[in-house]
């Protein structure tokens, strides 16, 4: 790491670039590279001049902020070479990352390629044999039965690598052949004719599998909806919690936590220590990044890099839409809006006033950093300066940075779940998805658990992305990937054999083609018969059915009399809700012959209904009675 201050004026800096054209004019060599010199890595101060970070013959390399996501960590923006003992594999590292980083290649890419590349070669020091024989295919070959013994830690398991995580091991290989041909250590291609997609089994259907369907799991109900009920009452209070802060922080001596702590509970009763207070207060941040990421689909360097007043609305055929502003660096899309409800835009009011303090400090600490003439903390706090999401690093003595996303993810997400006593391991990536698959329901009538907050969560916003060039164009596709996943597995399901359903006659011929042999024999699998039959057929849900009608036409909750109406175990909880209604309603007494007729007929087909899905009335009705009575 250079130490010095290093800044050089537009007409030096030009000339002592790394990138001198000159280098890429003959066919280089090895010694071209053991002696080449320039500046890797900078930042502009002004027009006419320039500060070094780093250069090619440093044994660290720093990174501009700029050049990483939002809520990266300052070791991502740093590569120590000095853990690479063997001077080649340091050299052929170094050559590897500035030719992948002049290519454009971010600095979350380019730490993940280093890791790979390192694990290579701290594997063959372990052999002296194999440090020094080179890279041939023999070497290539052991190391790719040494891959296939790693594993990792999950849920207090090992469990072997996966395929993908695999690849991306030997595609270091196969990169530092590529870039690295004219050293003397690289002897041949590490595997002749095959490739590293091909030595990990990352090819063929498994390949397209990994693709097309995700393994980031959904928030299930059962865990989402207790968050949002938890997260959400830090969001009620949020104007309690920080007007307490303000009086804390206002307190003086402001150093002495007994008499703090006495001021605290002499102001309010809910509280006991300080300590409670403070992580009511972190709970609340985090409150508010858990509901930015479960309504808007954004992703978590997305939500990190939001600044103030980073939102606007719209006013659309008398309704109010609502847009988050910020930047994404995931497919270099750079400005980019979401879609959101007002809850959302809620979220992101609290933390600007959350982050007030924090503004303050960044404040003083970009003016301190001005006047010293620190180049690299100016980019850095200035960088920061105005985001929403704030915080003070004890670890760098209390200096403002952005959230890390590391700690949000590892850390802050699954204290919410541990908050609600469940072990979900929930995670930032987890929420993109479930956003998407809550959306597609939406979008098929079904709004699920959180419909109170997802007013926007339907066809109209769907049109509004496929419209909008300045919308999340990826996410947009994540939906429509999201909504034929949806489609196709509950419509696979009617023709499963052991899937009850009932309806109409659309049920009726579902029926029919499922139980016909010949049907079955024509494709190569059910799965391909079901998609031939169903390729063709709306879906939208009702509630207490799906409705395959592909007009307007309704016949006012009656799917299991229509003709396009279909019922499946999915709407069982619904029926059930019905049964009960009927049952409640038969212990009443006064409302004579016609409303008794009707409890009847109403209670007749909610018994239908059930006993086609597999229901065993007596038992339900036993079951129901017995909890009626423990009420």
């Amino acid at each position: 790491m250079r130490l010095e201050d290093e800044k050089l004026t537009k007409t030096e800096f030009i000339q002592q670039l790394c990138t001198k054209p000159s280098l890429f004019n003959k066919r280089l060599t090895e010694l071209d590279i053991t002696s080449l010199t320039g500046i890797v890595t900078y930042i502009k101060i002004d027009t006419n001049n320039y500060h070094v970070l780093s250069r090619f013959e440093d044994d660290e390399w720093i990174f501009p902020a700029t050049k990483a996501t939002a809520g990266s960590t300052r070791s991502k923006n740093r590569f120590n070479f000095k853990t690479i003992k063997n001077t080649t594999f340091r050299l052929m590292t170094k050559w590897i990352l500035w030719q992948d980083y002049s290519n454009g290649l971010a600095v979350g890419s380019l730490s993940t390629n280093t890791a790979n590349l390192k694990t290579f070669f701290q594997w063959l020091m372990l052999s002296k044999t194999n440090e020094k024989q080179g890279l041939t295919a023999f070497i290539a070959r052991e190391y790719v039965a040494y891959v296939n013994t790693l594993t990792h830690k999950f849920k207090s398991e090992d469990k072997l690598l996966s395929i993908k995580t695999k690849a991306h091991r030997l595609l270091a290989i196969e990169r530092l052949y590529h870039h690295c041909r004219m050293f003397y250590w690289v002897k041949e291609h590490p595997w002749i004719d095959s490739s590293a997609l091909e030595q990990a089994g990352f090819i063929g259907q498994v390949k397209k599998n990994a693709e097309t369907n995700s393994k980031t799991p959904i928030i299930p109900a059962e865990v989402l909806t207790p968050l949002c009920v938890f997260t959400h009452h830090f969001l009620d209070k949020a104007a309690m919690l920080l007007d307490l802060r303000d009086k804390l922080t206002a307190f003086e001596p402001k150093n002495i936590n007994s008499k703090k702590r006495r001021y605290l509970q002499s102001i309010q009763s809910e509280f006991d220590t300080l300590h409670q207070y403070n992580e009511a207060i972190v709970l609340l941040r985090d409150s508010c990044i858990f509901w930015i990421l479960l309504t808007t689909g954004m992703r978590i360097h997305e939500v990190l890099g939001i600044e103030r007043n980073g939102y606007k609305t719209e006013e659309k055929d008398g309704e109010t839409y609502y847009y988050v502003k910020s930047v994404s660096t995931k497919t270099y899309e750079g400005n980019a809006e979401w879609i959101a409800p007002k809850v959302a835009i809620d979220a992101i009011k609290i933390l600007e006033r959350y982050s007030q303090p924090f503004q303050a400090t960044l404040d003083h600490d970009l003016k301190a950093a001005l006047n010293e003439n620190n180049h690299e903390e100016r980019l850095r706090l200035e960088q920061c300066s105005n985001k929403v999401c704030l915080a003070s690093t004890q670890k760098q003595s209390n200096k403002i940075s952005i959230l890390s996303k590391s700690s949000i993810t590892d850390t802050r997400l699954p204290n919410l779940c541990k908050q609600i006593n469940n072990d979900w391991n929930l995670s930032a990536h987890q929420f993109r998805r479930t956003f998407a698959n809550y959306a597609v329901h939406s979008e098929l009538g079904d709004l699920r658990a959180l419909k109170d907050h997802f007013k926007h969560w339907s066809i109209t916003m769907t049109a509004l992305y496929a419209s909008n060039d300045d919308l999340d164009q990826e996410l947009f596709e994540e939906l429509l990937r999201e909504k034929y996943w949806v489609e196709e597995e509950i419509k696979y399901s009617w023709f499963e054999l052991d899937m009850p359903i009932t309806g109409g006659d659309i049920a009726e011929k579902i029926m029919q083609v499922r139980s016909n042999e010949q049907n079955i024999k024509t494709f190569e699998s059910h799965r391909e018969m079901a998609k031939a039959f169903s390729s063709n057929i709306p879906i939208r849900a009702t509630g207490i059915g799906w409705c395959t009608n592909d007009d307007d036409g309704c016949m006012g909750g009656k799917c299991d009399e229509c003709e396009h109406g279909i019922i499946d175990k999915r709407n069982i909880k619904h029926w059930e809700g019905m049964l009960i209604q009927q049952l409640k309603l038969a212990e009443i007494d006064d409302i004579g012959e016609p409303g008794k007729q009707a409890i009847a007929k109403g209670m007749e087909r909610c018994e239908k209904v059930l006993t086609s899905l597999g229901i065993n009335i007596d038992t339900l009705k036993a079951k129901i009675h017995t909890q009626n009575n423990m009420a």
